[in-house]
């Protein structure tokens, strides 16, 4: 099977994002498949430095990635962003493929837009097209606030429901997505779930003391937030957590903020006001390195501002915890608080009583509940959660789509 995969975004273990694509791209590969990637720059600048033209062909870790010139930034504007969008899928459109020359596209989201290249190319190409639904366009952000005109959310809206009833089948990352795609009366059958996975052997290590060492932690406990810095983070929560813990005198714990995002800098202001001598504050590592961060903290934290459209959210960060053996703790409702609970993996702290943090940490001293939580996590991990078998569930998806004549 030939398959054309579709991501803006696509990047390797040496970006500091998610690399879902690339994990997925290297399973279908290894089990047989060729895999050519359409993508963007922006993730991919080691290797597209040089590049002069608009299109640039890769071979990436043994994948043919064919790249787009297309520069984009977390700090770019609202209008920056778009144009981005925009150009991206114009550009996309004109990539030269001919007739059934793939067996089936798999294009994913974010953006929304990358289903407009996505239905051109399978038009064009005489091929049918699996999307992948990330995170809930134009819902979320019209629901968090960020698109504020009703005429854009609903031109949204039917580009959205556009995209669904063109492709063969679409995959959802949580039941919550799952549900919101079913609301555009997506038949249940079309819908699969499949949710980021664990990379069970790439967090197989054992700590090595290097980031404790780099800030002088010794035996401490330490609670690490790993990802992005944004505004639907709420990580001002961390903040007051911080402060609880300074006002308890609790002296053998600190937290690690570690990534990229709008809200870093008054984070970091807030740690200079409020004099708190047990936050961190990290730039973001590359993938390849968050296992041996992790194999040095004892547990994490996914922190989001309380809004029902992000309990459905599947972060890397979650499964990245699970595969490194490690308890979890969420502040949100949704599928990861029912994971948390169910499996004894962790503990939900609310997101507006920032002491439910310290109390968790004390909870996770005692009585070894870190050891038992860790071993929880990675049992999960094992069993409902491999990168290797989801890669299989996605692979069926794409086989069975590949039968249908356009």
């Amino acid at each position: 099977m030939k398959i054309l995969y579709l991501h803006q975004y696509f990047a390797t273990r040496e970006s500091a994002t998610g690399t879902r694509s690339y994990e997925f791209a290297k399973a279908l590969k290894k089990q047989g498949h060729e895999v050519e990637i359409l993508t963007g720059s922006s993730q991919l600048e080691s290797f597209t430095k040089e590049q002069t033209t608009v299109f640039g062909k890769y071979e990436i870790d043994g994948l043919v990635v064919n790249v787009i010139k297309n520069k984009y930034k977390n700090s770019f504007g609202k209008w920056q962003r778009i144009w981005t969008f925009l150009t991206f899928l114009i550009i996309a459109c004109f990539f030269q493929m001919k007739k059934r020359e793939f067996d089936v596209i798999y294009a994913t989201s974010t953006p929304l837009t990358i289903g407009i290249p996505a239905m051109f190319l399978s038009w064009k190409g005489k091929v049918p097209f699996v999307f992948e639904v990330r995170d809930l366009w134009p819902e979320a952000p019209y629901q968090l606030g960020f698109i504020k005109s009703p005429f854009i959310y609903k031109s949204l809206c039917i580009l959205e429901t556009q995209i669904y009833k063109k492709a063969k089948h679409v995959v959802a990352l949580s039941p919550g997505m799952k549900e919101g795609i079913m609301s555009k009366k997506i038949p249940e059958r079309k819908i699969t779930v499949i949710p980021n996975s664990a990379d069970l052997e790439l967090f197989k290590t054992q700590s090595t003391g290097k980031y404790r060492n780099l800030f002088n932690l010794g035996d401490k406990f330490v609670l690490a937030h790993i990802g992005s810095m944004g505004v639907i983070n709420g990580l001002d929560y961390l903040i007051e957590a911080a402060r609880k813990l300074k006002d308890c005198d609790e002296k053998e714990v600190v937290i690690l903020i570690v990534g990229e995002g709008a809200k870093k800098v008054e984070l970091k202001s807030l740690v200079n006001r409020y004099e708190l001598d047990n936050v961190y504050i990290m730039d973001s590592l590359p993938k390849h390195e968050i296992p041996t961060l992790m194999a040095d903290v004892d547990a994490t934290i996914m922190s989001v501002k309380h809004h029902p459209v992000l309990e459905m959210a599947s972060p890397n960060k979650f499964f990245d915890s699970l595969a490194a053996g490690k308890p979890v703790l969420v502040n949100c409702e949704g599928w990861m608080k029912e994971l948390v609970e169910k499996h004894e993996i962790g503990m939900f702290v609310r997101v507006d009583h920032p002491y439910d943090v310290v109390m968790a940490i004390h909870q996770l001293k005692a009585n070894r509940k870190v050891l038992e939580y860790g071993k929880n996590a990675r049992q999960l991990a094992e069993k409902s959660f491999s990168r290797h078998d989801l890669s299989l569930k996605l692979e069926k998806i794409l086989e069975d789509v590949r039968k249908v004549v356009l």
